[in-house]
């Protein structure tokens, strides 16, 4: 049900516990040339909050909601889509100081049963489009605004423990924020050619590219020949070797590539597997109910990968 409030009049109405009527005209739309009528679907702000509390949010920024026709034009639409319509929303949702990436928002919206989602809007990795139509689906991609996506889980090579368990249990392996990891995710991008997000968020998107990097060093060290589709199965295991204390190189660098996005504290990021490295090991070891040798083989790499 779309409901009219008055501006400025009614700017700080609380629409929700954490959302107010100011926040769904945005300066970057009117630059201060706000209309005095605004259309909310009272949808909205119940979506909103869903989210926000789904991820245990502390924010939730807008930076477009009603769009009058002609602002509407101005910013690339129809003049006729959705905002104008006072039914969608282009959002970024926060947890601490770390914007929560598109791809993983845009899954949950999929999965609570909205109907207009838009990833990755305005060709960025943490921004999110969703609107509240009812008599069709549309689920784009607004880095190339290609539409008829059926399914951003497969489309966006999320997993859904990246979607539920980043909620109120908030898993430090899952969805670890944190500057090491991001130095992890541009390391990967520039070594071995890949071009992943680097927002600091230790998801299956960054999982996955690291089992590609370390086929590719399992590969070009030990003449593995493995397909390097980023899942770690029968064949990358069998292929794994030891990698000990005192080795250096891309074998340990992979390994503590591994470790650091676990959460682990290898001393560096170098590539030498010294003996904070191999206390790491240890320690992941014990963790995960494995012989804590400190020799990284192939039990090791298969829960690392996880």
């Amino acid at each position: 049900m779309i409901k009219y409030y008055n501006y400025p009049a009614d700017k700080n109405v609380k629409l929700s516990e954490h959302f107010v009527v100011g926040e769904f005209v945005t300066y970057s739309d009117y630059h201060g040339n706000y209309p005095s009528s605004i259309p909310i679907d009272s949808g909205l702000p119940t979506m909103l909050e869903k989210v926000y509390s789904h991820f245990g949010c502390n924010r939730g920024e807008i930076s477009s909601g009603y769009r009058t026709p002609a602002c509407d034009k101005s910013a690339g639409g129809s003049g006729s889509g959705p905002h104008t319509q006072g039914i969608a929303v282009d959002v970024c949702f926060y947890r601490g100081n770390q914007p929560i990436p598109s791809r993983i928002i845009a899954c949950y919206l999929q999965d609570i049963g909205i109907k207009g989602i838009g990833v990755y809007c305005g060709g960025t990795q943490n921004w999110t489009h969703f609107d509240m139509r009812t008599n069709s689906t549309w689920y784009g991609d607004e880095r190339d605004y290609s539409a008829g996506h059926t399914d951003y889980y497969s489309y966006t090579g999320t997993a859904k423990s990246e979607v539920y368990d980043s909620g109120s249990s908030q898993s430090s392996t899952v969805m670890t924020t944190d500057p090491t990891v991001r130095t992890v995710q541009q390391w990967i991008n520039n070594t071995y050619g890949l071009n992943i997000a680097t927002d600091g968020i230790y998801g299956n998107e960054t999982r996955k590219a690291l089992v590609k990097g370390l086929q590719m060093v399992l590969n070009a060290k030990f003449g593995a020949k493995l397909d390097t589709d980023g899942i770690f199965g029968v064949k990358t295991k069998a292929a794994i070797q030891p990698c000990t204390k005192g080795t250096r190189g891309a074998y340990p660098s992979i390994l503590q590539a591994f470790l650091i996005c676990h959460g682990y504290d290898t001393g560096g990021f170098d590539g030498d597997f010294g003996a904070q490295t191999a206390n790491a090991v240890v320690q992941f070891q014990k963790d995960k109910g494995l012989t804590a040798d400190g020799i990284a083989g192939k039990a090791t790499f298969a829960k690392l990968a996880e």
